[in-house]
């Protein structure tokens, strides 16, 4: 059986940063599914499965292509419906949640953060194209998005909002992760693939928990390299 998941690269294809991705990558390995990941860089759309889409993640799965994280994820749960990754209307709930506030405040964060790092890491040839893109996205150049003054006070504040369930669960999930988890660790993983240096001080529920979802899967994640060592 064939199961890739294209997966986005920087300049050293090793180091994966897609936060996407991640969920992705989580879910799969949550259900027990054996996969393979396959690098693609910023620019050349022509080696993505689907170069009119031009994003990741791309899920192939046999003959079957699945594009966009929450399709993906969703779709594992009705093709493998063994270890769901919402066993309930109201898990699928809380997924939609944390995704929302991921989006909204976390990632809101972390970009000022780790956008011009990325620049600094991306393949030659996908320089420009990041550059402009951001850019164009952000309404000012990256030095000036790095300048942010008070994204780290911004990041510290949202990940109040996990620090009252995380104090008395191990997992957003519960007893065990669930997709929240995976949707609010991708974005942990964006940060961790970028650089291995504290950009911000996780409450300490935050901070427990996101050490057991490192060592989750035999340690899966917490043996992702960073461009810190590439």
């Amino acid at each position: 059986m064939s199961r890739i998941l294209f997966d986005l690269a920087l300049a050293d294809d090793a180091v994966r940063l897609s936060p996407y991705c991640w969920i992705v990558k989580f879910a799969m390995l949550h259900k027990g599914l054996s996969f393979e990941t396959k690098p693609v860089g910023f620019a050349d759309k022509s080696k993505y499965p689907d170069p009119a889409y031009g994003k990741v993640p791309v899920l192939v799965d046999n003959d079957e292509m699945v594009k966009d994280s929450p399709v993906i994820t969703a779709w594992l749960d009705r093709k493998y419906p063994q270890n769901p990754l919402t066993a309930t209307k109201a898990e699928k709930a809380a997924a939609e949640f944390y995704a929302a506030w991921v989006g909204s405040a976390f990632n809101s964060a972390l970009a000022p953060m780790l956008m011009l790092r990325i620049a600094n890491n991306v393949a030659d040839e996908d320089k420009t194209y990041f550059r402009t893109t951001r850019e164009a996205r952000f309404g000012k150049s990256l030095e000036e998005l790095a300048a942010t003054p008070d994204a780290i006070e911004k990041a510290e504040a949202a990940l109040k909002v996990l620090a009252a369930p995380l104090a008395t669960h191990r997992y957003l999930g519960g007893g065990a992760p669930n997709l929240g988890d995976y949707i609010v660790f991708g974005s942990f993983m964006w940060a961790r693939t970028v650089t291995l240096k504290e950009l911000f001080q996780a409450p300490e529920p935050v901070a427990q928990w996101r050490e057991r979802m490192l060592d989750l899967f035999d340690g899966y994640a917490r043996g992702a390299k960073s461009a810190d060592a590439a």
